[in-house]
């Protein structure tokens, strides 16, 4: 499983992933925590995978094959995509598949559309296979995988316009919560910021030093306490 958020800021946009997959065969299960599920695929956007990553990290790769140099612009790469992905599906359309089986898996687009010759409006699509690859726009943010406890976090402290260090904080903050207690989301927090310079990975250090804060587990312990006691 997995969980990919991307929270728009003011003129940018905040991306984050864990970094676990799991391969499944009948009984066997194996979990790998090297996945990279933030894809770079222009200088403004970048696509995150959920769901089948492998299947659609494939996709991904020979999308970004297809484009041309100048292509940018997160409205543009994800109309683009859009059509790669519809027109893929169809070219497999009649070749022969286990009855039983459908590809699940969905991407986060996200990045910025120019405004006056300067890309800085940030912008967050989504896009999925069990939908049949229906375009949607997010707004000011996007989360798929195990989403519950970062839409909480999200419907709580998330606020239009919030600097780049308030969105990383929440971004790292509802993966590493998710991560702490959900076994299927493991392996190393990847983040990375999109602005008008373009794509560029956030440093582990400085997620893990500045904007992961850890749980405080004896103050948990303790409020637990007191509610049994009552």
């Amino acid at each position: 499983m997995t969980l990919i958020i991307a929270a728009e800021g003011k003129d940018l946009v905040i991306l984050g992933a864990d970094s676990r997959a799991t391969i499944e065969s009948g009984r066997t299960r194996v979990e790998i925590n090297f996945m990279e599920k933030i894809i770079p695929v222009s200088k403004h956007v970048a696509v995150l995978l959920a769901g089948e990553a492998e299947v659609a990290d494939r996709l991904v790769e020979r999308f970004k094959l297809s484009l041309r140099k100048k292509d940018d612009g997160v409205s543009n790469i994800a109309d683009k995509l859009t059509q790669f992905c519809i027109k893929d599906a169809l070219r497999l359309a009649g070749v022969p598949m286990h009855p039983e089986y459908f590809p699940d898996f969905g991407f986060i687009i996200a990045g910025l559309d120019k405004r006056r010759e300067q890309y800085k409006i940030p912008r967050t699509y989504t896009l999925d296979s069990l939908t049949g690859f229906r375009l949607g726009l997010s707004r000011r943010f996007a989360i798929d995988g195990k989403r519950m406890i970062a839409y909480y976090l999200f419907a709580k402290e998330f606020e239009q316009g919030m600097n780049r260090d308030d969105v990383c904080a929440l971004v790292a903050k509802a993966l590493n919560d998710t991560l702490s207690i959900d076994g299927d989301v493991g392996g190393k927090i990847r983040m990375a910021q999109i602005d008008s310079i373009g794509f560029d990975p956030i440093p582990e250090t400085e997620i893990q030093n500045d904007y992961i804060v850890p749980w405080d587990v004896e103050k948990l312990r303790s409020i637990a306490e007191k509610k049994e006691k009552k």
